[in-house]
């Protein structure tokens, strides 16, 4: 995001136009946008976001704490947009059959056998129902992986 569009963002919560936002600041503006908190999580972003440690968060540090939440979001939509992919029947879970024909229309050797799969999806398949969900699918984007 361009930095005039952080700088409207970051004037909703500096409420009282000082051009820093306070503590009380991050958690009305979180509140009157629908976003309820505890006390020690808006303590925890406010801590990590105040990177000179001067008790308040300008444009700067608003800036950093924007883009780092705009990423995290971005990335689970592409890791959803890309189990949506494997998950064909859209019933929230990969299946054997649904990874081998993915697999097999990439043109991938793995998803020429059906027993591969199977291996594949043990791997990541933490609570042992014989599907991937998309839980699953996150952690195994993360770090596991699928084997080959």
């Amino acid at each position: 995001m361009d930095r005039v569009k952080v700088g409207r963002v970051f004037q909703m919560f500096d409420r009282n136009r000082d051009g820093m936002i306070t503590k009380e600041e991050l958690s009305v503006s979180l509140e009157k946008l629908g976003v309820f908190i505890s006390d020690k999580e808006i303590t925890q972003i406010f801590e990590s976001t105040d990177v000179n440690g001067d008790c308040f968060v300008d444009v700067d540090e608003f800036d950093i704490l924007y883009q780092t939440t705009m990423k995290e979001n971005n990335e689970e939509e592409d890791m959803l947009e890309a189990f949506n992919v494997f998950d064909q029947n859209k019933d929230g879970f990969i299946t054997f059959e649904e990874l081998s024909s993915v697999l097999s229309s990439l043109g991938l050797k793995q998803g020429r056998a059906l027993e591969d799969c199977k291996k594949m999806i043990t791997k990541v398949d933490a609570d042992g129902d014989g599907k991937v969900n998309f839980i699953e699918f996150k952690q195994m984007m993360k770090g596991v992986g699928f084997a080959s």
